[in-house]
């Protein structure tokens, strides 16, 4: 299955201008740690209960991978305003003529936590890792691109169980040209090969973390500016400030301290009150009364967000869905604006494209024709693909989330009010598991928010590569040969607009249809100055922050 291709507009030459915009976007503090306060000055933020690893290359979520970005350095590091990628730990990534080999030089004298080199060949082990197929991890995916992916794939049966591992270990197009420099070959040209390698996936691990990767999954033996020093799963994770950190990009502050809740943030609102918490937001029933508190308005921040919720078909089961005119139905029968005005709490805006507007290159509102509630023409629809079947309900499956229930349990009673189709929710602990099996029969929640700044990264993923395969089951020859295109132009500016190709494809065929676009925000305590939120998650970028007390 073809899903690892990845890419944006990485202006990477330039290296000293866009360092020198990190800065000042960044507004880094001075390395004074003193406070008024005898003891050291502290962060204290919040993670969920379900983060289960700090393994950079089994990191997709949230918690983690806000944690992950102080604990570690990658290749680039991403201007908050601009999405622009910038050089970091890379001193240079430089593409052949035709973006099929590119040379990464690191910087030198640079170390791990535990006295380990940052080197070639620290990335190296990490990314053959990862690539693994055998080892199951998060952000294998990512590495298909690079030649020899495929043969580090194991064999699996109808349960996905492995029943033969893969031939090879090593990604044959990575390559150890000398200490400090990697030369990677792609099995495709792509543009935007730079552009990825901030993500997560792509940090690299010391030998030490290697050689026990379960404790590293703990314990880890990061290279940024703050330690790990104790997590307590499911109660706390404490990160102290690196004493020999060598990079520019550190806060004036000592430690990090996260709490740990339930669900998220907004079980933390009332330590947030209390003054136990610096970063926080309130519940739904509290929201007005926050906003209206002219002291917290003082302390928020929010910015439209790049999470996309959309909703997927079982195009692998028989049923009318495979029909794309009751797909428009479903999508026309959904009052994406009353649903999230009554339920968003002003976290959520009502999405009518697959690619975030203007928040990554090529993304423009209005590419979805059909997400404009419209009763009249839903019916209209719905009767054009044969109505829905006599005493049959419509299951429509999500994962175990209160407010996610409640979304879809709104979005269900407008597709009944509007079509007359009756409805049960599936609300399925075992989510991802069930939905990767195409365990679905009917509708289903799907949520993205991208790993680097590029329209291809909301697109790749339906590239199912055959018919019956992906998430939906959907498969368009055309849209891939597209991709194909879009990943083979010369520059990122003419991928973004093949890519934008790509989209319209996706818009006329339908296969998924947009509900809601993210809009993140945060309030701040009294201490904090310079809270910035990341434009891919929404977390607050912690190396910003500034405390003042």
């Amino acid at each position: 299955m073809r899903q690892a291709r990845v890419g944006r507009k990485a202006p990477l030459a330039t290296v000293a201008a866009c360092a020198a915009v990190a800065l000042t976007v960044a507004g880094c503090s001075p390395n004074d740690t003193e406070s008024q306060s005898d003891g050291p000055v502290t962060l204290e933020t919040w993670i969920s209960q379900d983060m289960e690893t700090l393994f950079p290359g089994d990191a997709g979520s949230y918690d983690n991978i806000s944690i992950l970005d102080v604990v570690y350095d990658g290749l680039v590091r991403y201007d908050p305003e601009t999405t622009e990628p910038y050089n970091y730990v890379a001193e240079s990534i430089e593409p052949n003529d035709d973006n099929t080999v590119w040379t990464i030089k690191i910087k030198p004298d640079l170390t791990f936590q535990n006295g380990e080199p940052v080197d070639a060949d620290a990335f190296a082990r990490s990314w053959n890792y990862t690539a693994d197929g055998d080892n199951g991890l998060y952000s294998n995916y990512f590495f298909g691109i690079i030649e020899g992916y495929d043969e580090m794939q194991p064999e699996t049966n109808d349960d996905g169980e492995i029943v033969k591992e893969g031939a090879a270990d090593e990604l044959s197009g990575l390559q150890v040209i000398d200490d400090l420099t990697l030369e990677v070959t792609l099995s495709s040209p792509f543009a935007g090969f730079a552009t990825m390698l901030g993500y997560t996936g792509f940090f690299p691990i010391a030998q030490e973390c290697l050689d026990d990767v379960e404790k590293c999954s703990t314990e880890p033996i990061g290279n940024g500016p703050f330690q790990v020093t104790e997590w307590q799963q499911s109660q706390e994770l404490t990160a102290e400030k690196w004493a020999d950190y060598p990079l520019e990009e550190t806060p004036g502050y000592d430690a990090i301290h996260w709490t740990e809740y339930s669900t998220g943030e907004t079980a933390g609102w009332a330590d947030f009150q209390t003054g136990s918490l610096d970063l926080s937001f309130p519940p739904t029933a509290e929201v007005e009364a926050a906003a209206n508190d002219p002291e917290l308005a003082e302390r928020y921040v929010e910015q439209p967000g790049s999470a996309l919720t959309y909703l997927g078909f079982s195009g692998y089961t028989e049923g009318p869905w495979n029909d794309k005119e009751f797909r428009k139905a479903i999508s026309m029968a959904i009052d994406r604006e009353g649903i999230i005005s009554s339920l968003g709490s002003g976290r959520a805006t009502p999405a009518d494209s697959w690619v975030v507007p203007g928040g990554v290159p090529g993304g423009e509102a209005g590419t979805c024709e059909w997400c404009t509630y419209d009763p009249e023409a839903a019916k209209a629809a719905l009767k054009k693909a044969g109505g829905w079947p006599d005493g049959e309900k419509l299951q429509i499956s999500l994962g175990d989330d209160e407010a996610e229930v409640e979304y879809f349990t709104a979005i269900g009673n407008s597709i009944e009010e509007v079509l007359g189709i009756p409805y049960e929710l599936n609300v399925d602990p075992d989510y991802f598991t069930t939905r990767a099996e195409h365990g679905y029969d009917g509708m289903f929640r799907n949520n993205w928010f991208p790993d680097y700044p590029l329209n291809e990264n909301y697109l790749s993923f339906y590239a199912s590569g055959e018919p019956g395969a992906g998430h939906w089951g959907w498969y368009s020859k055309t849209f891939e040969d597209k991709l194909d295109e879009a990943a083979a132009a010369p520059t990122l500016d003419e991928a973004v607009v093949l890519y934008q190709e790509a989209e319209a494809i996706l818009a006329e065929e339908f296969p998924t249809i947009p509900f809601r676009w993210s809009f993140s925000a945060t309030y701040y305590s009294e201490r904090l100055d310079n809270v910035i939120l990341n434009p891919f998650s929404g977390a607050p970028i912690l190396r910003d922050i500034e405390i003042t007390e």
